[in-house]
C-alpha cells in the first residue's frame, strides 16, 4: 500500500516537472542583419538561390504586403456574357487566385503596431518596436564605414527539437523581380505583337488567371532555432548581387558552329550563401560574421505565456437589442398569461 502510494507520488512529480519544463521553452529572439559593402577578396561561385522552404514561418509578409484579390476580381472578373450564363460562378471569389502586392524595398524595421503578448499553443509572435533591445547596438554598427542596414525584427517563439522546429523566413532589401528571375537569369524583354496584346481576361473572363511574379529579394532565406539540451541557431541565407559572368554564345544559339563560339559577359544575379550552425546560450549577444554581411542575434529568457488566451468580450448595444427584439402582440400576451395561470 505504502509502496504504491510512493510510486503514485513519484509519477505525479515527474509529470509536474515535465509540464514545467515544457512550459519554459518560450524565448524572445532579436535579429539585426546588415550588409558589408566593402570589396571582398572572397571568390563566390555563380550560385542560384534555393527555393523557399514551405515549412518556413513568415512574419514579414503580413506586415508589408497588400491583398488586392478584391480589386483584381473587380477589374478582371466575369464579362456580361458570363454573368448571364453563370451568375453563381461569377459571385464565387474562388474563381480567381489570391493576388498580393509587395513594395519594391523591404523596410528596415519589421514590427507589430503595438506591444504583443504570447500564449501557449500559438505560433511565433512578432513584437513591437518598443519591445526590442537593439537600439544602441544598431546605432553603433551603423557608424561603421561601408555598412548598410538590411533588417531588424524581434519575435517570441516556443523552442522545439530540431525535427519539430520550423524555420523563420527572413528576407530584406530590394526586389529584383523586374530585372532577374528567381534563378538569377535576366528577365527576357517582352516583344509586343498581336498575340501578346490580346486581352484574354476580357474575352475569357475569370477562366484565365494572370501569372503572379514572386519577389526576388536581395536577402532571402531562413533562420532556424531549435532546442537540444542547448539552444542552436542555423542560418541559411543568401545575399543576391548583380554581376557579369562569362557566357558562351552556344548556350543561347542551338545551331551555332564552333567558328561562331564567342565568350561574352552577360548580367547575372549572384547568390552569396551564409550557412552556419552554432550552439548558443540565452542572454548572450551573438555575432555571425561573413565577408559580405553580418548578423547580430540574441535569444532572451522571457516570462512564460499563460495556458489559455482570454476570450474576447462582446458588449451588445442596447439599440441593437431593441431593433432585434420581436414585438409582443396581444395574442402572444394572452398566451403568456394563460401559461402563468396554469403554472400557478
Amino acid at each position: 500500500m505504502l509502496r504504491n502510494f510512493a510510486i503514485s507520488i513519484a509519477a505525479l512529480t515527474a509529470i509536474t516537472v515535465s509540464i514545467q519544463a515544457q512550459a519554459k521553452t518560450w524565448f524572445e529572439v532579436e535579429v539585426f542583419v546588415f550588409e558589408r559593402q566593402s570589396n571582398s577578396l572572397e571568390q563566390w561561385q555563380e550560385n542560384t538561390a534555393m527555393p523557399a522552404n514551405r515549412k518556413n514561418i513568415d512574419l514579414i509578409t503580413p506586415m508589408i504586403s497588400n491583398d488586392i484579390t478584391g480589386v483584381a476580381l473587380g477589374l478582371t472578373g466575369c464579362t456580361s456574357t458570363d454573368w448571364t450564363s453563370s451568375e453563381v460562378d461569377c459571385q464565387d471569389p474562388l474563381v480567381s487566385a489570391n493576388k498580393t502586392t509587395f513594395p519594391s524595398q523591404v523596410p528596415l524595421s519589421i514590427a507589430a503596431d503595438e506591444p504583443q503578448v504570447a500564449y501557449l499553443e500559438e505560433g511565433p509572435l512578432l513584437l513591437a518596436e518598443s519591445q526590442s533591445e537593439f537600439a544602441d547596438i544598431i546605432k553603433t554598427v551603423r557608424r561603421e564605414k561601408d555598412v548598410r542596414s538590411l533588417l531588424h525584427l524581434t519575435w517570441q517563439q516556443d523552442m522545439q527539437s530540431r525535427n519539430r522546429a520550423k524555420p523563420i523566413r527572413i528576407f530584406a532589401g530590394k526586389d529584383f523581380s523586374e530585372e532577374y528571375d528567381y534563378a538569377g537569369n535576366p528577365v527576357a524583354e517582352e516583344i509586343e505583337d498581336e498575340f501578346t496584346t490580346f486581352d484574354f481576361s476580357s474575352s475569357f473572363g475569370s477562366f484565365v488567371d494572370e501569372p503572379q511574379t514572386k519577389p526576388v529579394w536581395e536577402l532571402d532565406g531562413n533562420i532556424n532555432i531549435y532546442l537540444s539540451h542547448y539552444l542552436f541557431i542555423e542560418t541559411n541565407l543568401a545575399l543576391r548581387k548583380p554581376i557579369k559572368k562569362q557566357t558562351n554564345t552556344n548556350d543561347y544559339y542551338q545551331y551555332s558552329t564552333e567558328g561562331n563560339d564567342e565568350t561574352v559577359m552577360s548580367p547575372f544575379l549572384q547568390s552569396i550563401p551564409m550557412v552556419q550552425n552554432r550552439r548558443v546560450r540565452s542572454g548572450e549577444v551573438h555575432y555571425f560574421d561573413h565577408p559580405n554581411m553580418g548578423i547580430i542575434m540574441q535569444i532572451r529568457k522571457m516570462e512564460q505565456p499563460t495556458t489559455t488566451k482570454p476570450a474576447d468580450l462582446v458588449i451588445e448595444d442596447d439599440s441593437l437589442i431593441e431593433l432585434n427584439a420581436e414585438p409582443v402582440t396581444e395574442s402572444m400576451a394572452s398566451g403568456i398569461n394563460s401559461t402563468q395561470r396554469q403554472l400557478n
